[in-house]
C-alpha cells in the first residue's frame, strides 16, 4: 500500500507545530522541516508514539538560496509520496521600517515569498501524480491590505495571497487544490503572548491558540476551501476591507498593531 506524506515547513513551533500535531491526529504521515537546533526529533518521536504515524524530519534554513532544492532532493531520495505541501515557514516583524536592516528584510522576502514559490514549483509535478493533493500557503490578515509598521511582512503576505489565488485558478482542472489560510493574531510563544497583553483587552480577545487555527485550517483545506479565515478578526477584516475607505482602514490597523 502506498504511503502518503504531508510536508510542513516551519514545523518546530507555533502554527507549524500545531499543524503537524493536527495532521498526525488525523492519521497523516508527516515530514517536518525547520531550522537547525529546533526540537524536530522530539516532535517527530512524539507524533510517532502518540498517533502511530510515520514521520521524518529535515533541518534547514529556508532563507538559504538552495534550501528549497535540498528539501525536494531529500524527499525524492527517500521516495516520499507527498500529497500535501504546507508552506508555513515565515518571519514576522513589527516596528518602523527603518528599525531593521536590509539583510533582515532580505531574509523575510526569501522565506515568506521566494522559498514558498520555489517549493510549490518543485513539488507540483510530484503532487500531480497523486489522485488528490493540496498546497496550503500561510497568509495572514496582513494579506488583505497594507499594514503600516509591518510594511515588508504585510507586503509579503499580500504576495502570498495573490500568488495562491492565481495558482489555484491555473490548477483548477488538475488534482491539486491550492488554499491560503489568513489567521488573525495567534499566541505562538511567550513573546506573542506578552504582545497581546501590552496591546490591551481587545488584542487579548482577538489572539487565538495555534491548536485552534490548525484544526480549523485542516478541516477547511481538506474540503477544498480557497481562503481560510480562522477567528473573528480575520473574517471582519476580510469583509470590511471591501467597504471601508482605505484612509480609515489604515488608521485602524496602525492603532491596533502599533502603539508607541
Amino acid at each position: 500500500m502506498t504511503e502518503y506524506y504531508t510536508l510542513i515547513t516551519g514545523s518546530s513551533s507555533g502554527i507549524g507545530r500545531a499543524l503537524a500535531i493536527e495532521c498526525a491526529r488525523q492519521k497523516m504521515n508527516v515530514l517536518l522541516v525547520a531550522l537547525p537546533g529546533t526540537k524536530l526529533k522530539e516532535l517527530s518521536d512524539h507524533l510517532q508514539k502518540t498517533y502511530n504515524v510515520i514521520t521524518d524530519y529535515y533541518f534547514i534554513d529556508l532563507t538559504h538560496e538552495n534550501a528549497p532544492y535540498e528539501i525536494f532532493e531529500w524527499s525524492i531520495k527517500n521516495r516520499y509520496n507527498i500529497d500535501i505541501l504546507i508552506n508555513n515557514a515565515g518571519i514576522s516583524c513589527e516596528g518602523p521600517f527603518e528599525k531593521f536592516d536590509s539583510s533582515f528584510y532580505e531574509n523575510i522576502m526569501r522565506l515568506n515569498m521566494v522559498a514558498l514559490v520555489l517549493l510549490s514549483r518543485l513539488f507540483i509535478p510530484e503532487l500531480l501524480k497523486q489522485p488528490k493533493s493540496h498546497i496550503l500557503n500561510m497568509g495572514s490578515i496582513a494579506s488583505y491590505f497594507p499594514m503600516p509598521y509591518k510594511a515588508v511582512y504585510g507586503s509579503s503576505k499580500m504576495f502570498v495571497y495573490s500568488f495562491s489565488r492565481a495558482l489555484r485558478e491555473e490548477l483548477k482542472s488538475s488534482s491539486i487544490q491550492v488554499s491560503i489560510v489568513c489567521p488573525g493574531p495567534v499566541v505562538t510563544n511567550i513573546h506573542t503572548a506578552q504582545s497581546a497583553q501590552d496591546k490591551g483587552k481587545l488584542a487579548r480577545l482577538m489572539h487565538m491558540k495555534a491548536s485552534y487555527v490548525a484544526e480549523y485550517t485542516m478541516k477547511r483545506m481538506l474540503k477544498g476551501k480557497i481562503i481560510i479565515r480562522p477567528g473573528f478578526l480575520s473574517k471582519v477584516v476580510y469583509y470590511t476591507e471591501k467597504f471601508v475607505p482605505q484612509s480609515i482602514k489604515q488608521k485602524l490597523v496602525t492603532k491596533f498593531f502599533y502603539n508607541e
